[in-house]
């Protein structure tokens, strides 16, 4: 596409030109501290890298994708929605990289890791060395595996080229059907509802965000999306595609079918680690790292989607899919591998929007074991809050006020015993509480 192609020339040189990689392809390149993967970790690791200036050291992005480190969450909201352009989502400016003397390697696809040598090997034939080593290879989505998923107006929503194939297809489409209850398919739901298209969700859960939401969540965002025209299917497990004198057809296992003019498939993902499989480095459900982003070999880090990190806030191992995770991982890890070694300690955060409706979420709900609902759920204007035993672990703000967000998240990093009371009660304002002073 013309508007890669002018990052990459504005930037002077970030990969080499089309007519000098044959003559590459053997070469070997040397770097201090190089960074594998180009999403959102590496955008912001290369800026802790930029800010830190360690004299006579380099810095290298070898990246898969053919586009410099951008934002991933437009992808599923204003991109997609046509309210911004590629430009306006890079992390940093094409200059940066050039101004930094941080290399990229673009459209490099890595094929072989030989960690004892310090050393990747791409497909073209070039390899590099490294002094240490960002593994940042994100996440990759899951693909439904049924008859007809490869139809091409079946659509999977992680990369900046898919949202552009959607967009272009959404344009010129009257209906569609969103195969997934989670974020994705919330996000994408309601863009393309926005842009007139008929949407249907269809997934196997009984309402959407299953694994997060609460049932009375769940019924305020099924009643918000059916009053925008959103068709909402629980409990529908979509088991193939076909077509039939040109028109797609989702079909349900109930034996039902949806005829629809496109897909979009958003039913989770999973952690890139093909590579190091077979290495010494420790995989389960990604990458294994310590409280300072580090493997279990010497020089060699992980941080984003593929990291399972130890999260000291909780005392356990965890493995997140967000921005704000992959943002701030990537921050530290250019810390610790330029000598700054520091513990990695974050509070979990997701937030998304959807339609005029913006939420977040702090902390951990998995085992709580008491909920409390604040406000009015219904009317769309309330927080939920999750509780272990005495502590506070987890909590969702929509419509709130602001200090709920913040007393939510000094509550679940004091880990003091939660106002129980004062949570039941909503017309007492939380930020007025002497327990919280």
């Amino acid at each position: 596409m013309a508007y890669r192609l002018s990052w990459i020339e504005s930037a002077g040189g970030l990969t080499f030109p089309k007519e000098e990689k044959s003559s590459m392809r053997k070469s070997m390149r040397k770097f201090d501290y190089l960074i594998l993967g180009g999403g959102v970790v590496a955008g912001y690791a290369a800026q802790e890298f930029a800010q830190q200036k360690r004299k006579g050291a380099n810095v290298a992005i070898i990246s898969a994708d053919d586009a410099l480190p951008y934002e991933r969450p437009p992808l599923s909201k204003a991109y997609l929605a046509g309210e911004k352009e590629a430009q306006e989502i890079l992390i940093n400016d094409p200059d940066f990289y050039s101004e930094n003397e941080i290399e990229v390697f673009l459209e490099t696809r890595i094929e072989k890791v030989d960690l004892d040598e310090k050393k990747l090997v791409a497909e073209n034939g070039q390899e590099f060395t490294y002094g240490k080593l960002l593994i940042a290879t994100g996440s990759q989505v899951r693909k439904l595996d049924v008859p007809g998923a490869d139809d091409e107006a079946v659509f999977y929503l992680r990369w900046l080229d898919n949202a552009q194939a959607i967009r272009q297809r959404v344009a010129e489409s009257k209906r569609a059907v969103v195969v997934g209850g989670g974020f994705i398919g919330l996000e994408t739901a309601s863009v393309l509802a926005q842009e007139g298209v008929d949407v249907t969700m269809a997934f196997p859960e009984g309402y959407v965000m299953e694994r997060l939401f609460t049932p009375e969540m769940g019924d305020f965002f099924h009643s918000y999306y059916s009053e925008r025209g959103v068709t909402i299917l629980p409990k529908s497990t979509v088991v193939g595609f076909d077509r039939h004198r040109g028109e797609l057809t989702a079909k349900l296992k109930s034996g039902d079918r949806l005829h629809t003019d496109m897909a979009i498939v958003g039913i989770g993902a999973q952690p890139a680690v093909e590579l190091f499989r077979d290495t010494a480095i420790e995989t389960d459900d990604g990458i294994v790292v310590n409280e300072f982003l580090e493997t279990s070999l010497p020089d060699v880090y992980a941080a984003g989607d593929v990291a399972r990190y130890k999260d000291l806030i909780f005392d356990t191992y965890r493995r997140v899919e967000h921005w704000d995770n992959a943002m701030a991982q990537g921050t530290h890890a250019a810390q610790v591998m330029s000598g700054k070694r520091q513990p990695f300690e974050h509070l979990p955060y997701f937030f998304s929007d959807e339609f005029d409706l913006s939420w977040e979420f702090w902390g951990d709900e998995s085992d709580a074991d008491t909920t409390i609902h604040r406000g009015d759920v219904a009317g769309g204007e309330f927080s939920t809050w999750w509780i272990k035993g005495k502590r506070l672990v987890a909590a969702f703000v929509l419509n709130r006020p602001e200090a709920e967000g913040k007393v939510a998240q000094q509550l679940i990093r004091s880990q003091e015993p939660a106002p129980v009371d004062l949570l039941r009660n909503s017309s007492l304002a939380l930020e007025d509480s002497p327990m919280l002073a």
